[in-house]
């Protein structure tokens, strides 16, 4: 499975910073803006393109930000998704991830919150990152 997407937190003080940034840094290379909450999540794509690259605040660790980061120092989970050819492949990865140790983050499903056409899983491997799977019906444009 090819990368789908990256996702890197912020935390909450960094992230109108981060996000002025990449909005600007982005730019020369035709991203523009899919997705915006001021202040919690930026989702950016090339033009004409899937979404590929994300800032957010934080994996619901807002309050571990605030004080410096999470136990081990850093600042917030890596988030990598892999993309996935159909959704049985979404559901044999979350499966065999599982098996191997990881940590269900999200079962299998429709994530009508980002579209109607994500097809996902997650799970957290051992050291806490956040790994998805993701099939896009990609006969709806974005």
């Amino acid at each position: 499975m090819p990368v789908s997407h990256i996702s890197l937190a912020t935390g909450a003080a960094n992230f109108a910073r981060m996000r002025a940034f990449y909005l600007e840094a982005l730019a020369p290379l035709n991203y523009v803006t899919y997705y915006d909450r001021v202040d919690f999540m930026l989702g950016l794509k090339p033009v004409g393109k899937f979404p590929d690259f994300w800032l957010h605040v934080g994996n619901g660790e807002q309050a571990a930000f605030a004080e410096g980061g999470d136990v081990n120092g850093r600042p917030g989970r890596t988030h990598v998704a892999f993309d996935a050819e159909s959704p049985e492949v979404v559901d044999k990865w979350y499966a065999a991830a599982i098996k191997a140790g990881g940590v269900c983050n999200g079962k299998p499903g429709l994530r009508a919150e980002f579209s109607d056409s994500y097809y996902a899983a997650f799970v957290l491997d051992p050291l806490g990152n956040n790994i998805e799977a993701v099939h896009y019906q990609r006969t709806n444009p974005w």
